[in-house]
């Protein structure tokens, strides 16, 4: 992908944005979204960087970022909700979005499918089978810059006191309670979060340190590592047990191998 064609889309995406303004200004958590899209954006070309990917892939990741969570928009619309659960697939309407309203009339059809491909599932929980190695590629790397910046949020959001302004941010899950233990276990076993054992603030940094376990690119994880994410993490815990600071020292030896 070109710069020039980047350019074009961010010309698109932030048309489309300005939609949903109400008197110049988009609503808080609509904002929370787009300053989310465009450090996903910065992230992707960080992340791509430091691999050394090629200018034209680095365009092409950029692209993905900026497009990730288009659905976000019309989602908190309709349901005053980015509760997937109980509203609507945020990847798949971010695909049927590209598509309705022709987003990517531009871009050519390889890069157009993989941008697609990378939106729709880039929020799933497993990647999907049957995956082409671009595919798998730039679904890795959109999976890793947004949940970068997730750990951003989780940490500002606490720090700066919004979550309690919005609590919809946390998905509104009780902000002081302890850590699950079923939560724990499955962090413990290395296993997958059921998101349906989360209740607690706690709960959704061990989801969190457990992303931190799944990253694909060694590029993120020295980012985490140089960000001190952990430490950000510790310093703002609204409960501090030894098993959950064990999970947190578990995860530091992790990120000090990259």
């Amino acid at each position: 992908m070109t710069s020039n064609i980047l350019d074009q889309l961010i010309g698109n995406f932030l048309g489309f944005t300005d939609r949903y303004r109400r008197d110049c200004v988009l609503e808080p958590m609509l904002r929370l979204k787009l300053e989310h899209t465009l450090r996903v954006v910065a992230d992707s070309r960080t992340i791509t960087s430091g691999m050394n990917w090629p200018e034209n892939e680095v365009c092409l990741a950029e692209a993905i970022g900026l497009f990730h969570d288009i659905a976000r928009f019309p989602q908190f619309q309709k349901y005053r909700s980015f509760n997937d659960s109980k509203t609507i697939d945020h990847g798949d309407l971010g695909f049927q979005t590209l598509e309705k309203e022709k987003l990517l009339a531009r871009v050519d059809d390889e890069e157009r499918s993989l941008i697609l491909s990378s939106v729709q599932y880039h929020n799933k929980r497993d990647l999907p089978p049957a995956l082409t190695a671009n595919e798998e590629k730039y679904l890795r790397l959109i999976r890793d810059a947004d949940r970068l910046d997730i750990f951003f949020i989780s940490w500002d959001s606490v720090q700066s006191g919004q979550i309690h302004d919005h609590p919809e941010i946390g998905l509104n899950i009780d902000f002081n309670g302890p850590p699950t233990d079923a939560v724990l276990d499955q962090f413990e076993c290395e296993g997958t979060i059921d998101y349906r054992n989360m209740k607690s603030m706690a709960d959704r940094f061990v989801l969190q340190l457990s992303w931190m376990h799944d990253l694909s690119y060694d590029s993120t994880k020295r980012l985490v590592r140089d960000r001190k994410i952990l430490e950000k993490f510790i310093d703002v815990l609204p409960v501090k047990t030894d098993r959950l600071l064990n999970c947190f020292e578990k995860t530091a030896a992790l990120l000090e191998t990259v």
